[in-house]
């Protein structure tokens, strides 16, 4: 064999090869003299520049004014009905935060009241809850709301727990409702199922 491989290269000739090749460089003196050439002559009437004056600041756009918060009325109820009562607050979920679909289920995932959700989002509820019983027991966490991604849809969801067990309030929409707005519905929905 003949042909030459990295692998019986001589060791010291490559050193070499690689120490020439990254040894730093000096400009050669040809170069930096025919820069220095090229470089103009500063000019002896130009005026020095004070450096402490500062061109005038550009004034200030006028405060934009923020947009007014949305004002969400408190719900209340007008029947002791169970059913009146989730349908209200199923009314005032869609009509005051920003969702396409809403219901309310318990903690095994039987929907109690739903409009414009489908019943396999409603179905996820129970498994969803149920694992949250273990988040619930690190201290510091409060899982009792949230959001989960359902292909193209977020849910949002709240959770109430009374001495008959848990109930979840969910909404589905484009996006994650805020912590106001999930404050607001946690509140709806102890109103709701306090009585129930």
């Amino acid at each position: 064999m003949t042909d030459r491989y990295v692998s019986w290269t001589d060791p010291n000739s490559l050193a070499l090869l690689l120490a020439r090749a990254t040894a730093p460089r000096r400009a050669s003196t040809a170069f930096a003299r025919t820069a220095r050439a090229v470089r103009p002559a500063p000019r002896a009437s130009t005026p020095p520049v004070r450096v402490s004056e500062r061109p005038p600041a550009p004034p200030r756009p006028p405060a934009s004014i923020a947009p007014a918060l949305k004002v969400v009325p408190t719900l209340e109820h007008s029947s002791d009905n169970p059913s009146d009562m989730l349908d209200a607050l199923l009314a005032w979920t869609l009509d005051h935060q920003s969702c396409t679909g809403a219901f309310v289920a318990d903690d095994n995932g039987l929907t109690l009241a739903a409009h414009g959700i489908s019943e396999a989002h409603v179905s996820l509820v129970g498994p969803m809850l149920s694992a949250l019983l273990a988040v619930r027991s690190i201290p510091g966490i409060d899982a009792t709301s949230g959001a989960l991604w359902l292909g193209t849809n977020m849910m949002s969801w709240v959770e109430a727990r009374t001495a008959r067990g848990g109930f979840c309030l969910g909404t589905v929409g484009a996006e994650a409702l805020s912590t106001t707005a999930l404050n607001q519905l946690k509140k709806a929905l102890e109103v709701t199922v306090r009585d129930l």
